[in-house]
């Protein structure tokens, strides 16, 4: 079964942090044409974007095609930019906190499985995934960030592979097409209107359920993901 969904919205939410700086979500409303920050570049929610590499752990709950997944779409954010931007750290417990910036708390990234989705998140049951992230105070530099999956609604698996016997179709999430998306995210990139770059990895809905899957990157988010790391 096809069905098209929002992945998350353009808008974001900004909330003083202790440290001074911000942190920031995608959410769960698509407003066409509406951006997340204040950015001159409608690509882009950060113009500086992280100052490092960015190791990333995942979240010991996630299931092995989860943990492949987010090395795979890791590696081909970094064969973009032609250095190690995001490098797998290892599979480690972890536990995010009961609201939505709970995990940027601590100094590690991680991928979450969470299936306490609308209960940690306040976000919309049918909204696939969100970023959050913390810039540093009075500047667009990225210095924390996590990406959280719902796993209460959704069963992010590999939608080309064989899939259980048993699964809900409704439920099937490719789970690499959607964490390339969350990393472009993680990594400074905004939402692309469809207008803009009909074969972006970065517009904000995709098609979800078995044997369909969105897993490459269009020349706009190569030269995109350049510009924030030359």
């Amino acid at each position: 079964m096809q069905r098209l969904l929002f992945i998350l919205t353009v808008a974001t939410t900004m909330i003083a942090c202790g440290q001074g700086g911000t942190r920031q979500s995608t959410d769960d409303t698509y407003k066409s044409g509406a951006n997340a920050s204040n950015s001159s570049d409608p690509a882009f929610h950060s113009l500086i974007g992280w100052k490092k590499n960015v190791p990333f752990y995942v979240s010991s709950d996630a299931p092995d095609a989860v943990v492949e997944a987010a090395q795979s779409a890791a590696a081909t954010w970094s064969d973009a930019v032609g250095q190690v931007v995001l490098t797998f750290a290892g599979v480690s417990v972890s536990t995010r906190g009961n609201d939505l910036y709970a995990s940027l708390d601590d100094e590690a990234t991680y991928v979450y499985y969470e299936p306490r989705w609308t209960a940690t998140t306040s976000k919309s049951v049918t909204t696939l995934a969100t970023t959050v992230w913390e810039n540093a105070n009075n500047s667009e530099q990225i210095v924390r960030g996590d990406v959280i999956l719902n796993a209460q609604t959704y069963d992010f698996v590999d939608a080309m592979g064989n899939l259980p016997r048993n699964i809900d179709e409704d439920r099937v999430v490719d789970a690499e097409t959607v964490i390339l998306h969350e990393f472009g995210h993680l990594l400074g990139l905004d939402h692309i209107d469809e207008d803009a770059d009909s074969n972006s990895i970065m517009h904000a809905k995709t098609f979800i359920g078995p044997n369909l899957s969105f897993r490459t990157l269009s020349d706009g988010d190569t030269n995109h993901i350049r510009k924030l790391y030359p």
